[in-house]
């Protein structure tokens, strides 16, 4: 829809959408004028207003009013935004000096520190689990009854559990033969061969070893999603009570997350929806920008980010783009 438009056009709703991103009011041809540098009369703006306003752009409250940006046209100047900045060069100086260390951390920084710069939503998805795969497993004596088992992966992930050992061999031997059974099988494959394996084992020492695996790798299965922020998009729509509520259902329920999150593509960019976009009359006023992590050009996982359809839109975008590239060139190098 946005080739129709010719450049004076595109222009005309770039300087709306900005404006009204910045006063929250109504924007008149007049504003268009002396917030731009578009050589034309107030006549020619007001048929071009008029003309993006029946293609669905814009509207207008009252017949006598300014005009106030749609959807379609905060996605056109999304695309502006994004077609400003070559996808190779950097624009934030942000250090590139990295030091190995827990990638769980690393997850939980990142998004605390996007909530709090972009002022929204976090929510970030965790690694595929088919690109996670066990490169040794650690058994540590505690007491005389029981031993923490540690998993550790190729992307720096661990899992830790303290296990009863009745029953099992000592640590040493336990920890030979987890190191034999499960090295360099992705936790993707696990989870199959545990699930094919259970009505299948009727040895009982097999089938206990079955169980600790089981129990180790539940967490990483369990969780998938790491959430910052609800707190900020409340203070903004506190007078929305059914976005909130929509938006706390979302958060609180890992199956409908699932669920919204197959419905985003993996996008090498940022891409960017409104709640229209998924049906949702309750989340209209809410941006929704998506974007991947990856390892080398495999796509390891989503991250979310929510905010306020009227929002700046060139910061989030910049930020967004540059941290995440960052992510993912730390991923590709440490591990």
């Amino acid at each position: 829809m946005s080739s129709i438009l010719h450049n004076r056009q595109r222009e005309i709703l770039k300087t709306i959408v900005e404006l009204y991103i910045k006063t929250g009011k109504p924007i008149s041809s007049e504003d268009v004028l002396k917030n731009s540098n578009i050589k034309a009369s107030s006549a020619t703006i007001r048929n071009d207003m008029q003309k993006l306003q029946r293609l669905g752009y814009i509207y207008q409250q009252h017949s006598s009013g300014g005009r106030i940006p749609r959807d379609p046209a905060l996605k056109i100047y999304f695309e502006m935004i994004k077609s400003t900045y070559n996808l190779t060069d950097t624009h934030i100086d942000i250090p590139k000096k990295y030091k190995f260390y827990d990638l769980n951390l690393m997850f939980q920084n990142l998004s605390e520190m996007l909530s709090n710069v972009l002022d929204g939503l976090v929510i970030l998805e965790y690694p595929d689990s088919k690109y996670v795969f066990i490169t040794r497993v650690v058994v540590s004596p505690l007491t005389e009854t029981h031993s923490v088992i540690t998993i550790l992966t190729n992307l720096g992930l661990t899992i830790s559990r303290t296990v009863e050992i009745y029953g099992l061999p000592p640590s040493k031997e336990l920890e030979k033969f987890l190191n034999n059974g499960l090295v360099g099988k992705s936790f993707s494959s696990l989870f199959y061969i545990l699930t094919a394996s259970k009505s299948e084992v009727e040895d009982l020492r097999i089938t206990n070893f079955l169980e600790i695996i089981e129990n180790i790798t539940h967490e990483f299965k369990r969780t998938r999603y790491l959430v910052n922020g609800l707190e900020k998009i409340i203070s903004k729509t506190k007078t929305d009570l059914d976005a909130i509520e929509t938006l706390a259902s979302i958060i609180e329920n890992d199956t409908i997350k699932e669920e919204f999150f197959k419905s985003l593509d993996f996008d090498n960019d940022i891409s960017l929806f409104f709640g229209n976009d998924f049906n949702s009359k309750t989340l209209k006023n809410l941006a929704f920008l998506c974007t991947t992590y990856r390892l080398n050009s495999n796509p390891l996982g989503k991250i979310l980010f929510i905010t306020q359809k009227y929002c700046d839109y060139e910061k989030i975008y910049l930020l967004l783009k540059e941290y995440i590239s960052r992510l993912s060139e730390i991923i590709s190098k440490n591990f």
